[in-house]
C-alpha cells in the first residue's frame, strides 16, 4: 500500500499540542513538509520562525464542526490527528464529540486522492484505567470495557471528576474503535493506522511560545516542589515523547505497518523513581520534591514488542529509557530558566483545578 514519500508534506492537527509539536519537529527533522492546524494562525505566528521553512500553518478553529478539514487537508501525502478534546468533564457529549472529530477528518482524507496514511493519537485511557500493585496484560486488542461498563450506571452527581476520567476514557476507546470501523465500511483509499501512548516526558520544543504543556509539566513542576504529578498520576508506563513522535512517522511512513493499534509504552516508572534520577544528576536543586507518598507502583505487562520492531526499523535501538527521557525534560527545564520571561505551565493549572474542587 502506499506510503508518506520522502520529502512528503504532513498533515498535523493540534501543533500547538506536546506530542504535535514534538511530531512536527521530528517530520521536518527527517526532511517532511508540515503542515499544522491551529485554532488561531495569529495566536500561533512565532511556530513559524521556530520550525522554519518547510513548516507552515493552517486554521481550523473547531475541529468538531461539519467539513473542518477539508481546506487543511488538500494536496497532503499522510495525516497524523493528534487533536483531541482532553477536558475532564461529566458532560457525555464528548463521546459524540470525540467520535465526529476522528469521522470527520476521515470523510475529509478520503475525499482527497493524495492521502495515502492517516494515524489517529489515542490514549492508554482507551485501553485501561491505571492499576498500580495490580497485575495486568495490556496488549493491541485490549479496549477500556471496565470504563465503557462504568459508564453505563447512573451518575449521582457525585466525584464529577471522577465521572470526567470515565467519560474521557470512554471516548478515547470509542473513537478509536469507530475510525477502524468507518474505514472497514468505506473502503478508503489510504491506511489507518493508530498510536496509543502512556504518559509522554520529554524535550519541549517552542518553549517560550508553547510553555510547559501537557505531561511536560509534571517533571517541571516538581522541580519547583510541587507535587501536582504524583498527586494526579499514579505509577504507570511511560514514553519518551520523540519515541511516541517515531511510531507516528512509521505508522505513516512504513508500507508493513497496515491497520495497526500501536503501544507506545516504554515501560513502568514511580515518582520515587523520577526523584531519585532528578536528586542524582541535579543535586544543586534544593526546591525539588524530597520524597512522595506511594503505596503501589505499576506490575503490569505491556506487550510492547511490535512497537519496539517499528521504532528499530526508524533507526533507534528501541525505547528510550527512563532516565535519558527524565533528563531530555529536565534540559527543556534549564532552558526555560534561562528565557526572559517565564513560560506557562500547565501544571499550575492543574493546581488551581485541584483547589477549586475541594473548595466546591
Amino acid at each position: 500500500m502506499p506510503v508518506v514519500p520522502a520529502n512528503g508534506l504532513i498533515l498535523v492537527t493540534g501543533v500547538n499540542g506536546f506530542v504535535a509539536s514534538v511530531l512536527a519537529k521530528v517530520c521536518l527533522d527527517q526532511g517532511y513538509y508540515v503542515r499544522g492546524t491551529v485554532r488561531s494562525i495569529a495566536k500561533h505566528q512565532p511556530l513559524l520562525s521556530t520550525f522554519g521553512p518547510k513548516f507552515s500553518l493552517v486554521e481550523v478553529p473547531d475541529i468538531f464542526a461539519d467539513n473542518a478539514f477539508d481546506e487543511a487537508i488538500k494536496g497532503v501525502d499522510g495525516v497524523a490527528h493528534v487533536a483531541a478534546n482532553t477536558q475532564f468533564t461529566p458532560d457525555p457529549s464528548l463521546i459524540d464529540e470525540a467520535v465526529k472529530g476522528i469521522t470527520n477528518l476521515l470523510a475529509a482524507a478520503a475525499k482527497e486522492s493524495s492521502v495515502k496514511r492517516v494515524v489517529v493519537t489515542s490514549s492508554k485511557a482507551s485501553c485501561m484505567y491505571p492499576k498500580p500493585g495490580i497485575p495486568y496484560q495490556l496488549t493491541p486488542e485490549t479496549y477500556n470495557q471496565e470504563a465503557m461498563e462504568e459508564f453505563k450506571l447512573p451518575f449521582d452527581g457525585k466525584n464529577p471528576l471522577w465521572r470526567g476520567m470515565v467519560i474521557y476514557c470512554v471516548a478515547k476507546a470509542t473513537a478509536e474503535q469507530k475510525a477502524f470501523e468507518w474505514v472497514r465500511e468505506n473502503k478508503p483509499q489510504f491506511v489507518l493506522n493508530t498510536v496509543v501512548p502512556n504518559l509522554n516526558f520529554g524535550t519541549v520544543p517552542a518553549l517560550q511560545h508553547l510553555g510547559f504543556i501537557s505531561s511536560s509539566s509534571l517533571i517541571e513542576s516538581a522541580v519547583r516542589g510541587i507535587a501536582v504529578g504524583p498527586a494526579i498520576f499514579t505509577s504507570e508506563w511511560f514514553v519518551n515523547v520523540e519515541d511516541t513522535a517515531l511510531l507516528h512517522l512509521g505508522a505513516l511512513t512504513l508500507e508493513e505497518v497496515q491497520n495497526e493499534r500501536i503501544l507506545a509504552m516504554a515501560g513502568p516508572f514511580s515518582w520515587t523513581k523520577i526523584l531519585e534520577i532528578i536528586q542524582k544528576l541535579y543535586p544543586e536543586r534544593e526546591s525539588i520534591l524530597a520524597s512522595v507518598d506511594e503505596p503501589a507502583v505499576d506490575i503490569g505487562h505491556v506487550d510492547n514488542g511490535r512497537s519496539i520492531e517499528i521504532l528499530r526499523k526508524m533507526g533507534k535501538a528501541g525505547f528510550r529509557d527512563l532516565e535519558e527521557t527524565i533528563v531530555a525534560n529536565m534540559l527543556s527545564v534549564i532552558e526555560a530558566e534561562s528565557l526572559p520571561t517565564k513560560p506557562s505551565s500547565r501544571a499550575d493549572d492543574l493546581v488551581a483545578a485541584m483547589a477549586a474542587s475541594a473548595q466546591a
